[in-house]
């Protein structure tokens, strides 16, 4: 952990995990800035990709430490990636340089709830939405925070998030993550499904749904929901380990069936 959690502020290298647009991106000059790299981490967060969008957050903090998303971002694609330890971690640090900073305390709830710590993610999360200003992520965070300790207002904090002025497409992702995340497939669907109407050529969005339908039994749906994200992306390696994961699941149930006939004769 201690590896990373050097490497986010001052690796000067960083480029394992980065498709070949980033790299190439990143090459010869002039000198990109901090807004260059936000927006290929945003791209990068937006297909699914959490380790080249933490890189990509890294180095816009490396060339512009006053910009919040980008801290935000670390703590975010830290959490994705299952570091939630190290993503307490980074908020900490983040917040000692932007005290009270709701965004950031929103990040830090999310990453105490995935740990398990439901109390200290509640007071942070009671601490963001008392901060200035409001956003999304905020009522997001906090729609989690309700899930994980079993209250059902947790559906009122994600419509709340929706309403927000800037609310858009990719926040019916964010959510659908949060209730799949905390095996809410169904719900999680519908999610998927509105992220689908308002943005249907986005490869995450298929893959997204197909996650929740392969978490919901529904093979043959997820196996088209995977199916459309590749012809979105081909060979886009999430989708493509998706579709073999649930061919070997079938491969297995068609076995399992066969020996059973066997001691059923």
């Amino acid at each position: 952990m201690a590896g990373r959690f050097t490497r986010l502020e001052f690796d000067e290298d960083g480029q394992r995990g980065q498709t070949h647009e980033q790299r190439r991106a990143l090459e010869g000059t002039p000198r990109r800035d901090a807004q260059h790299y936000a927006a290929l981490a945003l791209e990068s967060h937006q297909l699914g990709h959490f380790e080249q969008a933490l890189q990509m957050f890294t180095r816009a903090v490396r060339e512009e430490r006053s910009m919040v998303p980008a801290w935000v971002g670390q703590v975010q694609m830290l959490v994705q990636l299952g570091e939630y330890a190290e993503a307490r971690l980074w908020s900490d640090k983040a917040l000692e340089l932007f005290r009270d900073n709701g965004e950031l305390l929103a990040a830090k709830a999310q990453a105490c709830c995935r740990q398990g710590d439901t109390i200290a993610g509640m007071a942070f999360s009671d601490a963001s939405l008392r901060s200035q200003g409001t956003s999304p992520w905020r009522w997001e965070v906090r729609g989690e925070a309700l899930l994980v300790r079993g209250e059902s207002l947790f559906r009122t904090c994600f419509q709340k998030a929706l309403a927000e002025p800037a609310a858009d497409w990719f926040d019916r992702v964010i959510i659908s993550n949060i209730l799949l995340f905390n095996d809410r497939a169904a719900a999680a669907l519908e999610y998927a499904q509105q992220a689908i109407a308002l943005r249907a050529s986005h490869p995450y969005n298929w893959l997204l749904q197909g996650r929740c339908q392969a978490a919901m039994g529904w093979n043959d749906a997820a196996l088209t929901s995977f199916g459309r994200c590749l012809e979105l992306t081909p060979r886009l390696d999430q989708a493509v380990r998706a579709i073999e994961a649930l061919e070997s699941q079938s491969a297995f149930g068609r076995l399992a069936r066969r020996v059973g006939s066997w001691f059923r004769r």
